[in-house]
């Protein structure tokens, strides 16, 4: 599914237990991988938030796809706890197709920024899930003209700038916010997931036949819990991701319909299967 949010524009798909990845050719990068859907291998960075195959699985295929066509090899950032594994995975697989395929496999931890352009950077933020998870909220950094200087003219902002004074200040915006497979504390421990321009959000569940207390054990989101924290949003968009197979679109758009208020459903994009 092709989704134009927030100035991205962007391949999605995603499906519980199956597979996600993002594309988003604007900045050369993937969130996950998934099986490597069609396209994915165009993107020379990515991003991956955990291990679990539907989001990883299309690993050695992507970077030995980026071999066959030619480009430069990847650079793969993932949870530092992963990184011995997922290196075994790809010297395997190199193995067993006797080349020398590589990648730049890179383990992160939260806090750690990622450089994805002149201004723009993927920030890492933990996110709670069955297994180490981290989150990636892609950034712009710009600097801008201090605000008590915008009433001088230029000419005295200049003569200030020579004689070595700092003019202009940071300005950081979180214009996109992944945090993968997660719980719903998320919401409150990572400050971006609700101030970023464009959210994407797992909602596994629905319904009465998987509670909200066992997508939690499960480690993922319920409906009902963003019901709960429908204030709380405060994006432009919010993309409602990861839907268990179980459900059909008729069941999801009721649901949504039924619990979530008009202020957030006004700025909802549902991504669905196909």
């Amino acid at each position: 599914m092709r989704l134009s949010a927030g100035g991205f524009e962007i391949e999605a798909t995603s499906v519980g237990g199956v597979e996600t990845c993002y594309q988003l050719p604007q900045l050369g990068v993937c969130l996950d991988i998934g099986r490597c859907p069609d396209g994915a291998e165009r993107q020379g960075t990515l991003l991956l938030t955990h291990a679990h195959i539907d989001h990883a699985a299309g690993l050695a295929y992507y970077v030995s796809m980026r071999g066959l066509m030619g480009a430069p090899p990847p650079r793969v950032f993932c949870p530092a706890s992963a990184h011995p594994a997922l290196s075994t995975i790809l010297e395997a697989w190199s193995t067993l197709q006797a080349d020398t395929k590589r990648c730049d496999l890179v383990g992160v931890q939260p806090g750690d920024e990622i450089p994805l352009g002149k201004t723009a950077f993927a920030r890492v933020f933990r996110s709670p899930h069955r297994i180490s998870t981290v989150g990636y909220t892609l950034c712009t950094r710009v600097k801008k003209l201090r605000p008590d200087l915008a009433a001088e003219p230029q000419a005295a902002i200049a003569d200030r700038a020579r004689a070595g004074e700092v003019v202009t200040e940071e300005h950081i915006t979180p214009q996109l916010c992944f945090p993968g497979d997660t719980l719903i504390d998320v919401l409150e421990s990572e400050p971006t997931v609700t101030t970023s321009r464009v959210l994407l959000l797992e909602c596994t569940f629905f319904g009465t036949k998987v509670t909200p207390e066992r997508a939690r054990r499960n480690g993922h989101i319920h409906i009902d819990q963003i019901a709960e924290r429908a204030h709380m949003f405060a994006n432009e968009v919010v993309v409602l991701t990861h839907f268990s197979r179980r459900y059909h679109r008729e069941e999801i758009e009721a649901e949504v319909a039924e619990k979530l208020p008009a202020g957030l459903r006004d700025r909802l994009v549902l991504l669905f299967e196909g």
